[in-house]
């Protein structure tokens, strides 16, 4: 048995912003973007090919969304794929306190 001192640290609800990426937010929203293309993918039991013709995309274009390779894509870009899989995408904005937490101030119970 291993007689290691460890911290365990509570991430946030984005992983790049803890590893540090100035672009963080940009980041998360595209691999959720990303990931709900997949599952659409997925539902249809579309090739690459397939799935490009569908979406106007070009296969390699719709490996590189499998594949998480992002680099080359805008939200906007991505936004339009999935409406070619007749997804809709739904935007949310939160405020957020500088502790961290979304909305408005929590109610403690005595």
């Amino acid at each position: 048995m291993m007689d290691e001192d460890f911290e365990v640290v509570r991430g946030s609800d984005n992983i790049f912003a803890d590893l540090g990426f100035a672009d963080a937010a940009t980041r998360q929203m595209k691999a959720q973007l990303a990931a709900e293309i997949i599952i659409a993918l997925d539902r249809r039991k579309l090739t690459v090919r397939e799935a490009g013709q569908l979406t106007g995309v070009a296969a390699a274009d719709i490996s590189r969304i499998r594949n998480a390779d992002l680099g080359r894509f805008t939200i906007d870009r991505l936004v339009k794929v999935l409406a070619h899989l007749d997804r809709k995408v739904e935007l949310r904005v939160v405020k957020v306190h500088r502790n961290g937490t979304e909305g408005g101030p929590k109610r403690m119970s005595a």
